[in-house]
């Protein structure tokens, strides 16, 4: 389903509503069969977007901090002002490791849009991975209204969702693809071709998580096939179910081989163990934690209306927590970046320097500077080193009408009656480490500015941990306690906690001191949650920790007259009577250099074979975690095995019963047997006849085939694409490939499909997938007629 406005993908129809909403792109202001009408009350809207408090409060704390004067800064803010209410212009990031090929996606684009798309790139100094990104030169969105424009707008519109639906680009806001080449450009990518581990901690909805596995997939153009599976680990992970379900079903599209999605909340990352027994620990960790995202109000002119400073206020212990789980995650001399789409210091330098203090000051972590080519072509804003703390009523009106917009400078100015509420010391400034005062204006704050950079406001900071062991903790000062709030007496009832046997029971025993004895009470609490003995606090097994979290106690082990043992998630094949069956299916050698690292996943009815990098199959990561969702790229599934007997008894036991759209292009590289090349006209026909039959089922996802193919079927629809084509005799799966050679490059396509006993074909790959490619060699035919005739025989 699509935004008819902006032109947005969305997989459900509650997404598509929810995303009308928040921007408004369903309302209609004017009649709708005056168009021009429409457009121009709808640009008069957005540009009179704005905030008298958002405006005066950014001016206070000073964000713009160029070395003019205060009043040349002063009319720079008004002018990033201006532009932070001006429309955003799409923005897409060509995915470089794509199936399909980065150099075709971004050669076809240019031909289909001629003048009306910008190229821009960034990286590819210093040593930096370079990375591709073509926007709209006007800040506008698709108009598929009817005007003079409407023919390219639809046309350009359909190649970009077809594209990202196949993995070769991605829609992604400039600003938002600068933390992942800064994580990877000012650190630790070392000459010896290292492995490289990463997590990814609030990784939905995914732009930066696949920015990242193509800055995995760079390390292969070193040496060796750029196509292999790339030696590293990338962890995403994100405490929402749906979303992290949704970056699952948009990596699938990538090689995602070093990739491993779990469900888990950021403050309480889980240890993973490596199966050597030692915890695993990261080269680089991004968070880009939960903001307001006051900087995304060219794309969300709901920040205008909703902007306020308790919500910034409320975030700031969150993102404090999530940034110091990070650096725990870190080894010695490993990176983490921590990124926000808020310009607000409360939740940018506020957290990042309270952080640093609590865990030790600069001594144990440092902010790195960013890379100079970076800040300087984008004309980054320094950190700042110091700001002010607004109240929680900031901009709004008290009963006498006046507004309030007090600020203030340290913790001791702040009024009695507010120390308790939403202002922390942590939100000030630590003055007392000069140190890490002036490290602060090494992290950025990227805003709008005129022949710069079009896009919306972000900050970034780069921190290096330095050195081995546990981080520090601020101590703390308790408040003493009065004599008469510590005596005790020595009948007073003191609480005694005990796990039961199932751990769903909690028995609390109230004893006294005179009688150690009395009747137990029985308190029923959630399956897993448990109490401390120590200090009695409550934890929740939805925590899945085995400290307390106040006094960080082990907790008590529950006595079981069994141990089960844990059995391990991702299971090496038994033996060769297991993977090479499907080795030898598709014609593909058993010491195939791709496939070393197979492993499977055994289910009741079934196995699932996926294809991961060598440290994920390294992980220790059992078949009980319920954080975990999905890992590599999943090949196939074949039957169970029942217990006692063998692969070859039983021909059934090694049939292919699904074949995974995400496996087809891998295996299309590599399979010698079951696989056959066509044409690109034969392709098409293929693709058209396929979809055609689809469309014969009245479901949601076939209505919206109909509206974005835009392409007649019928005349594609005449003998059997199939029967011109020599295909093997046997009943099974099969693979279906092209090449679509463009200005020296080849962008390849391939979906599979099943042979039946009767002779007939049925197409198996999903019906998304097969029209985004209909769309895509439709118009390679139509903008290179000449490569389409050379491909015909």
């Amino acid at each position: 389903m699509d935004c008819a406005t902006c032109g947005q993908s969305f997989s459900s129809r509650n997404q598509l509503f929810k995303h009308l909403k928040e921007l408004g792109h369903g309302v209609q202001t004017a009649d709708s069969n005056n168009n021009s009408t429409a457009d121009n009350a709808d640009k008069a809207s957005i540009t009179e977007r704005g905030n008298e408090a958002y405006y005066k409060y950014y001016l206070q704390q000073k964000v713009i901090n160029t070395e003019d004067t205060d009043a040349a800064n002063e009319q720079l803010w008004k002018d990033v002002y201006d532009n932070l209410r001006s429309p955003l212009p799409i923005t897409y990031r060509i995915q470089e490791s794509s199936w399909v090929g980065g150099d075709f996606s971004a050669n076809l684009l240019s031909l289909v849009a001629k003048d009306e798309l910008q190229n821009w790139s960034m990286g590819g100094e210093d040593g930096a991975p370079k990375i591709r990104i073509t926007m709209t030169k006007e800040c506008h969105h698709f108009n598929k209204s009817r005007n003079e424009n409407s023919n390219r707008d639809n046309k350009l519109s359909s190649i970009l969702h077809a594209l990202q639906e196949l993995g070769a680009t991605y829609r992604q806001e400039l600003v938002s693809a600068i933390p992942p080449l800064v994580l990877w450009s000012c650190g630790s990518i070392e000459k010896d071709e290292r492995k490289e581990f990463i997590v990814d901690l609030c990784a939905a909805p995914g732009s930066k998580s696949l920015q990242l596995l193509d800055l995995l997939h760079s390390m292969n153009e070193k040496g060796g096939d750029a196509n292999d599976i790339p030696n590293g680990l990338l962890v995403v992970n994100d405490s929402d179910r749906h979303r992290i379900i949704t970056l699952c079903q948009r990596s699938r599209r990538v090689p995602r081989g070093p990739m491993l999605a779990i469900n888990m909340d950021a403050r309480y990352f889980p240890g993973i163990r490596r199966k050597s027994g030692y915890k695993q620990k990261y080269d680089k960790v991004l968070a880009d934690v939960p903001c307001s995202g006051d900087g995304t109000s060219r794309k969300n002119k709901n920040v205008w209306s909703e902007w306020s400073i308790p919500q910034a206020m409320s975030l700031h212990k969150l993102q404090r927590k999530i940034l110091r789980r990070g650096l725990e995650l870190l080894r010695p001399g490993g990176l983490i970046v921590y990124s926000t789409c808020s310009l607000n210091p409360l939740e940018n330098e506020a957290v990042v320097s309270s952080v640093i203090d609590d865990v030790g000051g600069t001594d144990k972590v440092k902010i790195v500077p960013l890379p100079a080519w970076l800040t300087t072509k984008f004309k980054a804003m320094k950190g700042l080193s110091t700001w002010l703390v607004p109240t929680s009523k900031y901009g709004k009106a008290n009963k006498e009408e006046d507004v309030a917009f007090d600020m203030y400078e340290c913790y001791a100015d702040v009024p009695a009656k507010l120390k308790s509420g939403k202002i922390t010391p942590s939100m000030f400034p630590v003055v007392s480490d000069l140190e890490l005062k002036s490290q602060l204006q090494h992290c950025a704050r990227f805003v709008p500015l005129k022949d710069s950079i079009d896009s919306g406001g972000f900050f970034v900071a780069c921190l290096i941990r330095l050195k081995v062991g546990e981080l520090g903790e601020k101590p703390k000062t308790d408040k003493k306690k009065s004599d008469d709030e510590t005596k005790t007496d020595v009948n007073e009832p003191v609480k005694r906690a005990r796990v039961s046997v199932d751990g769903t029971q909690i028995q609390t025993v109230i004893e006294t001191d005179a009688s150690k004895a009395a009747s137990p009470t029985n308190e029923l609490l959630r399956e897993g949650d448990w109490i401390c003995e120590v200090c009695d606090k409550l934890n929740f097994g939805r925590r899945d920790s085995r400290t307390c979290i106040g006094c960080k106690k082990r907790k008590p082990k529950i006595d079981t007259e069994e141990k089960v043992k844990r059995q391990p998630l991702l299971k090496a094949p038994c033996n060769k009577n297991e993977l090479d069956p499907f080795l030898d299916f598709f014609g593909i050698s058993s010491s195939n250099s791709a496939f070393q690292n197979v492993r499977i996943i055994h289910r009741k009815r079934e196995r699932t074979f996926v294809l991961v990098s060598a440290p994920v199959a390294a992980l220790s990561i059992s078949e009980q975690w319920g954080a975990f969702r999905e890992a590599g790229i999943s090949l196939i599934t074949m039957p169970t095995v029942p217990s006692g007997e063998e692969e070859s008894e039983n021909p059934k036991h090694t049939e292919i019963t699904t074949l995974f759209d995400e496996a087809v292009p891998l295996l299309a590289l590599h399979a010698k047997k079951r696989h056959i090349n066509i044409s690109t006209i034969s392709f098409q026909k293929a693709l058209a006849q396929s979809i055609f039959e689809d469309l014969k089922k009245e479901t949601a996802e076939t209505e919206r085939i109909k509206t974005t193919i835009g392409i007649p079927l019928t005349p594609l629809c005449g003998t059997p694409w199939y029967e011109s084509h020599e295909i093997a005799s046997e009943p099974g799966v099969f693979i279906v490939s092209c090449a679509c050679p463009l200005k020296g490059d080849v962008g390849r396509f391939s979906f599979w499909c099943r042979r039946h006993t009767d002779g007939s074909v049925t197409t198996e790959t999903s019906s998304r997938v097969l029209a985004a490619m209909l769309v895509v060699v439709h118009t390679y035919l139509e903008v290179t007629p000449a490569e389409g005739e050379r491909n015909t025989s």
